[in-house]
């Protein structure tokens, strides 16, 4: 794996991190940062996807299972934390307050057709700074 690569995505999602902290008070910046947030977990997936290679070709970990792991954290943490889950028929029904024998006649819509809630630009710097923790972990234990 090179360490050149591991370090410039590192460096790019560094630069995610502080552009969506700066965003946080520029709400112009929220678009682009979004945009370099999904190229930075490409990149990310490239690095993994190179090591992977490399183990697969015989090259040997101090410990596999600490490597594997910091793998596939760097990859899945965007996707737990970016992603919001749909919303359940149980949790609709008590957003409108039909437990409580309320009646919701402001006609929204229903979970399915609205769009879906973007994460707040905070989680998006935390998780571009938990992930340049794991790339640069991920070169570290190589």
């Amino acid at each position: 794996m090179s360490p050149a690569l591991s370090y410039a995505v590192a460096g790019f999602l560094g630069l995610v991190t502080v552009l969506a902290l700066v965003a946080l008070r520029l709400p112009g910046l929220d678009p682009v940062v979004r945009r370099f947030m999904v190229a930075a977990h490409g990149a990310t997936a490239v690095v993994v996807l190179l090591d992977v290679v490399t183990l697969l070709r015989g090259h040997e970990v101090e410990s596999p299972v600490t490597h594997i792991g910091y793998a596939v954290a760097a990859v899945g943490l965007p996707v737990i934390l970016l992603n919001r889950r749909p919303l359940l028929d149980e949790d609709e029904g008590l957003e409108r307050g039909e437990e409580s024998g309320e009646e919701s006649g402001d006609g929204a819509e229903p979970a399915e057709s609205a769009e879906p809630d973007l994460p707040h630009l905070g989680v998006v710097a935390v998780t571009a700074a938990a992930m340049v923790v794991l790339v640069v972990r991920l070169q570290l234990t190589w």
